[in-house]
C-alpha cells in the first residue's frame, strides 16, 4: 500500500483517538502502538517530555534505552529543541553529536510538540535502515505532533 495513503489512515486513527481517550499516558501509549505496529521501519518509537529543563522519556515501544533523561543540545532529540525543528538524521555514525540507544538503530527522525509557542516533548522514531525518513514521514508525524497540541491545548 502507498505510504501516504497509510499515513493518511494513520493519521484519521490517531485523531478520533485524541477525541476519544481523555487520559494522556494512555493516549501517547495508543499513539506509539499505532505507529510502531503499522509503518515496518519504525522500529523505537516514543516520546520525550520537557521536565526541568531536560527531556524526560515517555511512553514507548521498542528497545530499552538508557537514555532515559536527556539534556537540551545533547543528542538529536536535545538538538531538535535547541533548534527548534524537526530533525532527520541519514545515518547516525556520521552525527557527531549521537546518543546511541541501539546499535541496531541507523537512522532517526525527531519531531517536537509545541504547545502555545513552548517544546513540551517530541516524538522520537529510530529506524535499524539507513536513510529510512523521508519529507513524507516528516509530514506525517509533524501532522501527529499537531493532534497532539491541539489535544493537549484543550
Amino acid at each position: 500500500m502507498e505510504k501516504r495513503k497509510v499515513f493518511d489512515d494513520l493519521l484519521v486513527r490517531i485523531d478520533q483517538m485524541a477525541r476519544e481517550i481523555d487520559d494522556m499516558d494512555e493516549f501517547y501509549g495508543e499513539v506509539v502502538k499505532i505507529l510502531a505496529d503499522n509503518v515496518p521501519y519504525y522500529n523505537w518509537t516514543g516520546f520525550y517530555f520537557i521536565k526541568d529543563g531536560e527531556l524526560v522519556i515517555g511512553p514507548y515501544i521498542g528497545r530499552p534505552t538508557e537514555h532515559v533523561r536527556i539534556k537540551v543540545g545533547q543528542g538529536v532529540c536535545g538538538r531538535a529543541v535547541a533548534e527548534k525543528n524537526t530533525i532527520i538524521v541519514d545515518d547516525v555514525t556520521k552525527e557527531d553529536n549521537y546518543l546511541a540507544c541501539s546499535l541496531e538503530t541507523k537512522s532517526e527522525i525527531v519531531v517536537p510538540i509545541w504547545v502555545n509557542g513552548d517544546i513540551i516533548g517530541e516524538i522520537d522514531i529510530d529506524s535499524d535502515d539507513l536513510a529510512a525518513f523521508d519529507e513524507e514521514d516528516k509530514r506525517f508525524l509533524e501532522k501527529v505532533a499537531e493532534i497532539i497540541s491541539r489535544k493537549l491545548k484543550k
